[in-house]
């Protein structure tokens, strides 16, 4: 486990392309989701291979990504959380019901457009002052004038304690907790076919964005290449 990564490291690539995170056939998802951060896997386990891609999400404006829109919901993605499939080029591909993002419905209200307008250019702002600095810089750091390093990765490997997160995904996962005795309570997390989802990485979505979850979580499950990702809100 690693902790508190301010630094660009070999094993990271930061905002990657909308091309090299998602497959052509789900490049819809640009529309919903911003790549942070791709993850050589080998620097967690030596014995996996390829990229998986943190990203943060637009939604949700208010409440959890999925809670307005459940009646779309499916073993792939549900509320406040959603699994996206590896292919052998490293690119996600959704399996879900596209109207499952809000944006993808008619009936979507204009303050979630506005928001998703607002997120993805200050997404391109972001971009820009990397290109130009080679640097992180949020627009929260820009409006307070930090100067202190973004933190790339709260967490890289290891375990994942037992937090807000927990809920609802608990409904649809088994979580088994190790250690429940002690104050360090881990969360394994399985499938309902007993396949583990391991952690790989965790960030706060607004070190990047002008808006993101207090933690994003990415599991990975190394025998379907599946990415499940859920959220903390503190």
């Amino acid at each position: 486990m690693i902790e508190n990564i301010t630094i660009p490291e070999p094993y990271l690539t930061l905002l990657p392309e909308n091309e090299i995170v998602f497959a052509p056939e789900s490049a819809f998802l640009a529309k919903h989701l911003l790549p942070l951060v791709s993850i050589d896997l080998s620097a967690i386990n030596p014995q996996w291979q390829g990229n998986v891609h943190l990203v943060n999400p637009i939604e949700p404006y208010e409440c959890y990504i999925g809670s307005e829109t459940i009646e779309f919901a499916d073993q792939y993605a549900n509320e406040n959380w959603f699994i996206l499939q590896l292919n052998d080029k490293n690119q996600y591909e959704w399996l879900g019901n596209k109207n499952y993002f809000q944006l993808e419905n008619p009936d979507c209200d204009q303050d979630l457009k506005q928001h998703s307008q607002e997120m993805h250019q200050d997404y391109l702002e972001v971009k820009a002052r990397f290109k130009a600095t080679g640097k992180i810089i949020s627009s929260s750091a820009m409006e307070y004038k930090s100067d202190s390093p973004t933190t790339l990765l709260d967490q890289l490997g290891g375990e994942v304690d037992y937090g807000n997160w927990c809920s609802p995904i608990d409904q649809h996962f088994d979580l088994k907790c190790i250690n429940e005795d002690t104050d360090e309570q881990e969360i394994h997390i399985f499938d309902r076919d007993g396949q583990r989802y391991y952690f790989i990485a965790g960030v706060a979505g607004w070190e990047y964005c002008s808006h993101g979850a207090d933690w994003i979580l990415m599991f990975y499950q190394p025998d379907t290449k599946r990415v499940l990702f859920t959220f903390d809100w503190t």
